[in-house]
């Protein structure tokens, strides 16, 4: 059986929370969550985050029934997401003097049965952790990944170089959007977690494990936020966790 959980928090230096999140679980066997992290002046990026988020949840919730195949996941996922692009850009558009140029990330996962889908812009990331190994499936839509896929840095350089938060893609900046899939097959007692990078820049790898395996046991994203600020709280911190359990009967 699926267990969501999630946690959002200003962190310690942001004046206000930009992120947003949601998450369903709508069955034993199927669940959804969604990480959003705004950009933009003054609070245009909360107004786009919480747009794409609100607009996600309605399409995930409105277009789930029972029985859906890999294909119907995969359309229901582009459809949210362009969807909420188009949403986030119109409302730039009606008010362009604060929200000219808003977006957001989006990391957004459908779990189906044995099956994670994801789809992601930006650079909110999905994990899978499973045992010790905590896996990054999702890529960042940063100008240092596209450096190091280019083989111009590598990927130490990648950790710690001066583009490494600057977008190539976000929801909601232009007419249309370029989307990244990815999957991951799952097994009893994997975690996924879904984040903003408020999160993983703070934590070092080891403690994220602990961290968010605390958090599926606990049913409480609050650990997650706490280590973040612990170790500074220098942006908005947010994660959504789904917990893929053993049946009690085995």
């Amino acid at each position: 059986m699926l267990r969501l959980t999630g946690a959002t928090d200003k962190g310690l230096v942001r004046e206000v929370n930009e992120d947003r999140f949601a998450g369903e679980v709508f069955s034993p066997d199927f669940a959804y969550g969604v990480v959003c992290d705004g950009l933009g002046g003054e609070n245009a990026g909360g107004v786009a985050s919480a747009i794409a988020c609100e607009e996600i949840r309605r399409m995930l919730e409105s277009s789930y029934r029972e029985g859906l195949d890999q294909r119907s996941v995969y359309m229901i996922l582009e459809s949210a997401v362009t969807t909420a692009n188009a949403m986030v850009y119109d409302k730039a558009a009606q008010d362009p003097e604060t929200m000219a140029g808003m977006g957001t990330t989006v990391c957004l996962a459908v779990v189906t049965g044995r099956q994670a889908y994801l789809a992601s812009v930006g650079d909110s990331r999905g994990y899978l952790l499973r045992g010790e190994e905590l896996r990054q499936l999702t890529v960042d839509h940063t100008r240092a990944q596209m450096l190091l896929e280019r083989g111009r840095i590598t990927a130490e350089q990648a950790q710690t170089h001066p583009d490494r938060h600057s977008l190539t893609r976000a929801v909601g900046v232009e007419p249309t959007v370029d989307i990244a899939y990815s999957t991951a097959g799952l097994e009893p007692g994997d975690i996924l977690l879904l984040c903003s990078d408020g999160l993983y820049n703070m934590l070092d790898p080891a403690t994220l494990r602990a961290c968010v395996r605390q958090a599926a046991a606990q049913d409480d994203g609050r650990c997650l936020m706490d280590a973040a600020n612990a170790r500074g709280g220098k942006d908005n911190i947010t994660a959504v966790i789904i917990h893929y359990e053993e049946n009690e009967n085995g």
